[in-house]
């Protein structure tokens, strides 16, 4: 039997970029995620959300980045610089209809930013993943850092009155009585 002879490959660089990617619009961008999320079915609210939040970013684009048109000239860069500028300049409630934006001051909760974020890695890790992009903007953009409030924690006080409230004369309500107490035990360990 004879060696099968070893096909040589080509240097790294060769490789690289080899690929054509299609020049895809930020409109068409959107929706080529939006097509394919339906197919995924994904719901109706969760696209809904997706158009709206990726409307947010093109319109601050529009503004700070005119030149900018295809999905492929997003960078991390720009994607920061909006950060930047929804954690200190964009006015909270913006274009909302009953609400006066002037009166509420401006900078959005960090917990705000990182839903948007998370919009944005989700529809350009699509369209890598589809091979429509070839570099993802958000593989180096990182979520921002938020403490956890626990001052809405309750007192042990408290934990004591909400497991005494179950109705103990009959089965059901003896039955979550112990089940609550057991998860109650095996929480605090």
């Amino acid at each position: 039997m004879a060696l099968k002879k070893r096909k040589r490959r080509s240097p790294v660089r060769e490789r690289i970029g080899s690929k054509e990617y299609p020049q895809l619009t930020l409109e068409q961008g959107l929706d080529m995620v939006i097509a394919g999320k339906k197919i995924e079915g994904v719901r109706e609210r969760t696209l809904r959300d997706y158009i709206k939040t990726w409307r947010y970013f093109t319109d601050w684009l529009a503004d700070n980045y005119p030149e900018v048109v295809l999905m492929e000239e997003v960078t991390a860069e720009m994607i920061r610089n909006y950060v930047n500028y929804l954690k200190y300049e964009a006015k909270k409630y913006d274009g909302h209809k009953y609400i006066d934006c002037d009166k509420q001051g401006v900078g959005l909760a960090e917990t705000t930013i990182n839903i948007r974020l998370r919009v944005y890695r989700a529809l350009f890790n699509y369209l890598e993943r589809e091979e429509l992009l070839e570099v993802n903007p958000m593989d180096k953009v990182k979520l921002l850092r938020h403490d956890l409030d626990l001052t809405n924690c309750f007192t042990e006080e408290e934990i004591k009155k909400i497991l005494m409230q179950p109705n103990q004369k009959d089965f059901v309500g003896f039955r979550d009585f112990v089940a609550m107490n057991f998860y109650w035990i095996v929480g605090c360990v």
